[in-house]
């Protein structure tokens, strides 16, 4: 059923090794000045030569002193690519004899961490603790593990004694800084390089945010000024990366260097199911058993850790009926460390068939050995997703092997032919037909507006240092890098709202230390993370207990449960409950979003795939079926040529297709629902069907609606109207990010405005 993408399976990827015996190196080759332990290590390795990205890196670290940006495939031997030279530079421990022509990278005096490595999970830094033992050893440079599942004896060994390389998560840094601030100067005074790991995993979001603020923290309390040098596999904009890297000037003093990816031979199949599920699990559950290689091994990502579950309950239930072993493993961060790491190490050692459902916990670089085949359970969340997840199989064989499977949504009374259409078949066309045909993926949007980090950064910093004159917190915040667009008359609105919340209490002298509501937030674990987790928050009505939801509705708002609507009065987010009472009707609801932004790109090249007259090779017979159905159906309505399609012959009830990415449907149903626009396009029903289609009722026939549309985008789209005035009432938003309920209303609006809406592409859909 694997067949192959056209034009993109010729050849392998070129090794490129370079190695000799370490006296034999030529004085212009970067590898003569890596340290002789180095040089044993890569002898002794049996390689040949280094990869072209190893030895790029290697003369740009130790020649350079400008941070660099490694870029380079998966597999390709990025982390040798900085450690080989930065093993170089750095001092070593009593044991290695002193080497002639290594420039230290800190005097001899008190020692300190030299190399801070970050990384975006526990499980890799367990990965590259291990990956590097032996080379670490060889040099006699210690590494330290922080992050949760690390005894505390062990962190209390490098609080005395810092040295050598920390690998750390940004929540166990976080929580370092807060809970040991004493100590960041001993620990960091010489420090001398930070990297970080899996550097588009950061960028555009608030958790990247957090590590740029950590850095400056770090470089202000020990007064160092390490250089950056930042690795990753998965980049569709390299001068964004380097402007993220290094935004102090814009990159400009971060070197890039860079390696194509080879002639890689990929195999993809994309299946296509409509109800039963019996079908669906039988078909999944004989693609992870691969009948071309019953011993191999694959994983099988989906896009939520309740799917991953009910997955691989399925798939035991099926083995259990055929009385066949129990070969599953989930892996997520829900289950818990000891789990995650067995079913790691199974990956990478036991023998025989293994299959194991995950999330984006084995999307990234760990040694997971030898993978077979990587099977997605409905579209990627994006194409850098599906990029970085397809280059987790292949690496011993050459030959990647993704199976793309889905199963459509049943359908329901009243379903119309527009709902017919497999939107999520269609996205994952799109999704792989643009890496296939033009390489290309998702850049991560800047977020200038982050008001939730503003508002944690603000109480890290005052619990770690102790109470501060709000002058003095306020330059200290806001000359972090990340807060460079915010105003300091928006920091003093959010300041004044933290005091009216008591989560900061300003004392007799003027100063301001955290408040008692502060204080339970601050002290648990949960604070050193800045993203919102899946915490269960129970929804209770007179003290009765009505469910649970996974987000925290605004108070005012209303939530639908039990078959009825509930307005929210009040919430207890340490005791996670939300307090209820009974309403007559649903108020005015924003579209939250449901999982990853859909970029205009992907719309676009759905509309295409609707478009073209076109057969992919890697459809299965069940996926061309539907594809030929959804043309049709296309063809039909005219969805590719018209963005505005009639229910009726008096054209005053109409589907809207506006082709727009996730920002640009947002902002669009935001205007429709503005109290204006409702009045002049008559509008007396809106609803969102999907990602991709709205249904709109109208007193308008069609063509009055688009000339009265066309004057409402030209007024509100240009660029000295505020997108906050799109808004409904603040008590009415969603809350986005972590701390979103704590904000005063005037500055989560403009966080929403700023991250979550668009009006660059509405201007032409009533073209």
């Amino acid at each position: 059923m694997f067949l192959r993408a056209p034009g993109r399976m010729r050849g392998e990827i070129p090794t490129l090794l370079l190695n000799s015996r370490p006296p034999d190196r030529a004085p212009g080759d970067p590898c003569a000045r890596l340290a002789p332990f180095v040089r044993e290590y890569i002898y002794e390795k049996r390689w040949t030569r280094l990869r072209a990205v190893q030895e790029g890196a290697i003369a740009a670290i130790l020649e350079g002193k400008k941070n660099v940006l490694i870029a380079s495939p998966t597999a390709s031997g990025k982390t040798e690519a900085a450690f080989f030279p930065i093993l170089s530079l750095i001092p070593r421990g009593p044991a290695a004899a002193p080497e002639a022509g290594i420039p230290p990278a800190a005097h001899e005096g008190a020692r300190s961490v030299a190399v801070l490595y970050i990384s975006p999970l526990k499980a890799l830094i367990n990965d590259q603790f291990e990956r590097l033992g032996e080379l670490l050893a060889r040099g006699d440079i210690p590494a330290w593990r922080w992050h949760g599942d690390v005894p505390a004896d062990h962190k209390r060994k490098l609080l005395e004694n810092p040295s050598g390389i920390l690998q750390i998560t940004p929540e166990s840094l976080e929580a370092l800084l807060v809970r040991h601030p004493g100590r960041v100067r001993p620990l960091f005074r010489n420090l001398a390089f930070i990297v970080i790991d899996e550097v588009h995993a950061f960028m555009g979001s608030d958790r990247g945010g957090q590590i740029l603020c950590q850095i400056r923290r770090i470089g202000d309390a020990a007064g160092c000024h390490p250089r950056r040098i930042g690795l990753s596999a998965t980049l569709g904009d390299y001068d964004a990366a380097r402007n993220w890297l290094c935004p102090e000037r814009n990159g400009e003093d971060c070197v890039l260097v860079r390696e194509e990816e080879g002639r890689k031979r990929v195999r993809i199949a994309l299946d296509y199911f409509s109800p039963p599920e019996s079908a669906y699990y039988g078909e999944l559950y004989r693609q992870c058993r691969n009948e071309q290689s019953p011993r191999g091994k694959c994983i099988i990502f989906t896009n939520s850790r309740l799917e991953a579950e009910e997955t691989i309950a399925a798939l035991r239930k099926l083995a259990e009926s055929r009385g066949e072993d129990d070969i599953f493993r989930v892996h997520h961060g829900s289950i818990a460390g000891t789990l995650r790491e067995e079913a790691e190490r199974d990956l990478r050692e036991k023998e025989g068939p293994l299959v194991t459902a995950a999330t984006a916990t084995l999307e990234l670089g760990i040694d997971i050995g030898r993978l077979d085949r990587i099977i997605q359970i409905g579209p990627p969340i994006s194409v850098a997703s599906f990029v970085q997840r397809l280059g987790r199989s292949g690496r011993r064989s050459g030959t990647a092997e993704i199976y793309f499977t889905a199963l459509a949504p049943p359908e329901e009374p009243g379903t119309g032919e527009i709902d017919r259409i497999p939107w999520p078949l269609l996205r994952t066309i799109a999704t792989v037909e643009l890496y296939l045909e033009e390489k290309w993926m998702e850049s991560p949007r800047e977020r200038s507006l982050p008001y939730s980090l503003l508002c944690h950064e603000t109480l890290s910093i005052l619990v770690s240092l102790g109470e501060q004159r709000p002058a003095e917190l306020a330059r200290r915040v806001l000359s972090l890098p990340v807060f460079a667009q915010i105003p300091l008359e928006d920091y003093r609105e959010l300041l004044r709202s933290l005091v009216t919340a008591d989560c900061i209490r300003k004392t007799d002298e003027g100063t301001l230390i955290i408040g008692l509501a502060g204080e339970p937030l601050v002290n648990h674990y949960s604070f050193y993370a800045v993203f919102p987790d899946e915490t269960e928050y129970r929804v209770c009505q007179g003290g009765r207990e009505l469910g649970t939801v996974h987000f925290l509705p605004p108070p005012g708002s209303t939530l639908a449960l039990t078959g009825r609507y509930w307005e929210v009065r009040s919430l207890d987010v340490p005791g996670k409950e939300i307090t209820v009472i009974p309403a007559e009707k649903g108020g005015q609801k924003v579209w939250r979003g449901a999982g990853a932004e859909i970029h205009p790109k992907i719309t676009e090249r759905i509309r295409r795939v609707l478009a073209e007259d076109r057969d992919y090779p890697y459809l299965s017979s069940r996926a061309r079926t539907a594809l030929a159905e959804a043309r049709r159906l296309s063809g039909l309505w005219g969805l590719t040529e018209e963005s505005f399609i009639p229910m009726g012959a008096d054209e005053r009830s109409f589907y809207i297709l506006p082709w727009l990415g996730s920002r640009g449907t947002r902002t669009l149903l935001l205007l429709f629902r503005r109290e204006e626009a409702r009045e002049r396009l008559g509008i007396r029903t809106v609803n969102r069907k999907n990602d991709f289609v709205l249904e709109l009722d109208s007193t308008l026939p069609l063509p009055c609606f688009r000339r009265e549309l066309e004057g409402l985008i030209g007024k509100y789209g240009d660029p000295a109207f505020p997108l906050t005035e799109l808004l409904p009432e603040p008590e009415n938003l969603p809350y986005t990010d972590k701390y979103d309920y704590l904000l005063p209303p005037a500055l989560l609006a403009k966080q929403y405005a700023a991250h979550m809406l668009d009006f660059t592409d509405l201007k032409g859909l009533t073209d």
